[in-house]
């Protein structure tokens, strides 16, 4: 039957006194301690429950659960890290490292490093940057589309079909394919004077000679 080790003393080599969560076990006896920034975490105050290896598991994520307890229970005495869920009593998930090792004697201990807050930041940056790209892929296929229509005298669907045909035979990306269009078209910088003859009353008299320079 599982008890609870009451002693706040470390546990390994070269182990510095417990300011992260940390938890320890004894295979041996079934025995568990938590630091009382371990019971925090777990949304509990210092000794409002049996600590138990049930209990320990119950609150790590389903998904995570074989590899969290494969990775505690396999440590050697060399430190070894983790990553998984963590559900506290208040029903509050966490994103939790476990830096893992195991003492000469057996005992396995663990410390928590609750990284909530850097994976929202993280994902909020990535979500950010992915967001500005798709973007930026978008406005260039819609300029390469415009160019197509142009050029071939179709509408902008035909234009993106064109594209989109181009991408499938080629199994090249669509977006790349877009922009090489436009770097083509704006690296070329040759007139077509028919284009332009029929595009210049919708610019009232404005040329490019107006805006080059600005």
């Amino acid at each position: 039957m599982s008890t609870t080790i009451r002693d706040d003393r470390p546990v390994g080599r070269d182990v510095p006194a417990a300011l992260a969560p940390r938890l320890r076990h004894v295979p041996a006896d079934g025995s568990w301690w938590w630091s009382p920034e371990c019971w925090a975490l777990h949304g509990f105050e210092a000794g409002d429950v049996v600590l138990t290896t049930e209990l320990v598991l119950a609150h790590v994520a389903p998904e995570d659960r074989h590899r969290w307890w494969t990775t505690f229970t396999g440590a050697p005495e060399r430190p070894v890290h983790t990553r998984f869920r963590l559900r506290d009593a208040h029903g509050e998930e966490h994103q939790v490292v476990a830096v893992c090792r195991r003492a000469a004697d057996g005992t396995l201990e663990a410390d928590l490093v609750d990284v909530t807050r850097l994976v929202a930041a993280e994902g909020s940056r990535l979500a950010t940057t992915q967001i500005a790209a798709s973007a930026a892929s978008r406005a260039t296929i819609e300029q390469a589309k415009g160019l197509l229509a142009a050029t071939f005298g179709v509408t902008p669907e035909t234009g993106f079909a064109l594209l989109r045909e181009a991408s499938m035979r080629s199994n090249v990306s669509l977006r790349t394919i877009a922009e090489g269009i436009v770097r083509h078209v704006i690296d070329r910088r040759v007139r077509v004077e028919s284009l332009a003859a029929a595009l210049e009353p919708y610019l009232l008299g404005v040329g490019p000679d107006d805006v080059q320079g600005r």
